[in-house]
């Protein structure tokens, strides 16, 4: 089923059942929403209030705090890797390899900030709950050797995905669109990760990323100050957006000696930030949750 929010603000889905969940993808990558001649900070209000963001699968509800059981199309977001077309050709040259139905498209941040900012939507042979959703994701990932942003698969599977918008600073760069084969066989890809689990799913030694000569509290400073600034550049620094929020929060509420108003007012500031927040009333209750762990 498709389900639709105008912005990111929007609370309810509009649900649309007039094709396939893959289908609308292929419809709206060929017919974008368009929004030329604007700057990057007009982009950035676009994003938050009127660009077009779906979640193709099935929803226990209408509303964006209800669960999301399943996922009938596999999405790979791409930020800061490379330029788009070695991007785009890596994961067009497997997936052609496999014959399976698939678009690219450049995010709106494209040609705003570093790198390739690309979206990959992938058709799938039937819809998967969180775990074979990973697993397809870790199998697409690794064998094209880019780096996608696994922490939004991981710590967010309701997390809306960005439809294709064409802009003034991405309009150079094509979108592809690939239905001449089969949608992705869930059940085989899945099977190819289970086989392989230690190349797939690696189990990495921690390392610090303190720099060299700086105590750790100047580090993490630094760190939180960057996502103050700008979060959806940065979250990835504390491994994830509620991470990134938690970690923001515990140094406010230090800092401001446990006061908890503007602890609250800074989380939903940051939050405010993203391409994609956390929906008010779940943010309210996370917020709860962690306020009970902070020390000052």
């Amino acid at each position: 089923m498709i389900y639709l929010t105008k912005g990111v603000k929007q609370r309810k889905y509009q649900i649309q059942q007039d094709m396939s969940d893959f289908e609308h993808l292929v419809q709206t990558t060929r017919e974008p929403q368009q929004a030329l001649g604007l700057s990057a900070d007009d982009l950035s209000n676009y994003k938050l209030n009127t660009a077009q963001y779906a979640i193709y699968g099935n929803i226990r509800g209408n509303s964006r705090t209800d669960v999301v059981a399943e996922r009938t199309v596999l999405f790979i977001d791409v930020d800061d890797e490379g330029n788009y077309m070695d991007v785009r050709n890596r994961i067009a040259t497997l997936l052609g390899s496999f014959a399976i139905n698939y678009v690219i498209y450049p995010t709106i941040s494209n040609g705003i900030k570093t790198g390739a900012r690309l979206r990959v939507g992938i058709e799938l042979d039937h819809p998967v709950g969180f775990e074979d959703y990973f697993k397809l994701w870790r199998v697409i990932t690794t064998n094209t050797n880019i780096r996608g942003d696994e922490s939004a698969v991981k710590q967010n599977f309701k997390q809306l995905q960005g439809l294709f918008v064409q802009t003034t600073q991405n309009m150079a760069q094509e979108p592809i669109v690939d239905i001449g084969g089969r949608a992705l066989p869930v059940d085989e890809f899945v099977q190819i990760y289970e086989n392989n689990r230690n190349k797939y799913c690696p189990k990495f030694k921690a390392t610090s990323q303190r720099t060299k000569g700086q105590p750790r509290w100047a580090d993490k400073n630094r760190n939180v100050i960057a996502n103050l600034i700008d979060p959806e550049s940065n979250y990835q620094l504390f491994g994830g957006w509620d991470n990134m929020l938690t970690a923001v929060g515990g140094w406010t509420f230090r800092n401001t000696h446990g006061n908890v108003r503007a602890t609250a007012e800074i989380i939903e500031a940051v939050n405010g930030k993203g391409a994609v927040p956390i929906a008010e009333d779940e943010l309210g209750r996370k917020f709860k949750s962690w306020v009970k762990n902070w020390e000052y």
